[in-house]
């Protein structure tokens, strides 16, 4: 039994000089550390690659946002400059910007003219200033008095602001304007005073479309409109 269990002097004399075993142990001793240093180079640019597409993602974000800073301008009967504000740091609208969106807002929302690319465009500003109740008032008022179809049925109606609009309390404003309505001749049909009270609020424009159209950031949230009756006009 001792005699199988030694190695002969045969064996001990051939081990470890296999060539092959050999030239193997030598090349991962001289190539290896190569390969291992390759691979961590790509991982490096695999992240570094990664890096570079965050941040020009990031830098095209940025580009795309807007980077003018609205300013209010009020201008007096003269043409000269009152009031000068910042728009997004702005907590109370000059009361005069406010009267002109409430006036105007009016005078869109009631008018209706020949001229189809005219009234268009008195719609579409309105979609800037009306936000809330008063923007569903606006949507029902349409439905049940399109403007264009009362045009095709030969009426039009000019709106005459009968006075600024005069702020009752908090953001809410009273306003009486005269709305007279004619043929296509220019013989009057009828005419009619209304009266409006208004709520406003205030908020910083957050897209360019919104900047250009309400750079005061001033929305019609609520209005209710009524007869004037038994008065001179």
């Amino acid at each position: 039994m001792g005699f199988f269990n030694k190695d002969t002097p045969s064996e001990k004399k051939t081990e470890g000089k296999n060539p092959y075993l050999n030239g193997a142990d030598e090349w991962f001793e001289r190539y290896g550390s190569y390969i291992k240093h390759a691979h961590n180079w790509q991982i490096i640019a695999v992240v570094s690659l990664l890096i570079t597409l965050v941040s020009t993602a990031g830098n095209v974000i940025q580009a795309t946002q807007i980077k003018v800073i609205p300013y209010i301008v009020e201008v007096d009967k003269l043409g000269r400059t009152s009031v000068v504000s910042r728009a997004d740091s702005m907590s109370v609208a000059p009361q005069r910007l406010v009267q002109s969106v409430i006036g105007t807002s009016i005078t869109d929302w009631r008018t209706v003219t020949a001229d189809v690319q005219l009234q268009k465009n008195m719609i579409t500003r309105l979609s800037f200033f009306f936000a809330g109740t008063a923007k569903g008032i606006l949507k029902e008022w349409f439905s049940k008095n399109n403007p264009y179809d009362v045009a095709k049925s030969g009426k039009l109606i000019h709106v005459e602001l009968k006075s600024l609009p005069l702020p009752i309390g908090g953001n809410t404003y009273r306003i009486e304007w005269l709305e007279t309505t004619r043929n296509h001749s220019g013989a009057e049909i009828k005419s009619q005073r209304y009266e409006a009270t208004v709520t406003i609020q205030t908020s910083i424009p957050k897209s360019e479309a919104v900047l250009i159209h309400n750079p005061g950031g001033i929305y019609i949230t609520d209005i209710a409109v009524s007869e004037i009756l038994n008065q001179i006009n």
